[in-house]
């Protein structure tokens, strides 16, 4: 996942993975994201998240979002279940 027309990539989030799951037509899956992970004012005005299923996927999709300051960025796996993706950690300045 990335943000911005930069690309600015995110990060793993620390939290524990879960089982794999084939992701499919069909399939509903969640991940979290979360775009700030440092407590201080830095960081960059971005107003989009490229998501993509994985780091090689050749057709990621970029969503228009409110613009959000974003830095050290992170991502959780996809799930299954909504509440396993909330990214409750990640940056090093937390």
């Amino acid at each position: 996942m990335a943000f911005g027309s930069d690309g600015t990539e995110a990060g793993p989030a620390e939290q524990s993975v879960g089982d794999a799951i084939t992701l499919g037509k069909g399939t509903i899956a969640y991940a979290g994201v979360n775009p700030k992970t440092t407590n201080d004012d830095a960081g960059k005005e971005l107003d989009s998240i490229i998501v993509g299923v994985g780091n090689e996927d050749p057709n990621p999709v970029s969503l228009p979002v409110e613009t959000m300051t974003v830095d050290k960025p992170v991502v959780t796996n996809w799930h299954t279940v909504a509440a396993d993706a909330v990214p409750f950690g990640g940056g090093t300045d937390q």
